[in-house]
């Protein structure tokens, strides 16, 4: 968990939740929707496949 941390401060984030919130505030998203996505992802996808999810505006990617 150590260098998910480090990720999420490189960011501009202290922790997990800081790092969601960032992510729904920059894009338009409702917190509880981009926390959803993130859950159903899993944290490995932080900065993969759950911000392409919130720059999609919310649409499911394949």
């Amino acid at each position: 968990m150590g260098d998910q941390i480090l990720n999420y401060r490189a960011c501009g984030a202290e922790c997990r939740e800081d790092w969601l919130r960032i992510l729904a505030c920059d894009n338009g998203l409702p917190l509880a929707e981009v926390q959803r996505a993130a859950d159903a992802y899993g944290e490995v996808e932080d900065f993969g496949r759950l911000v392409e999810f919130c720059e999609g505006h919310g649409e499911r990617l394949q």
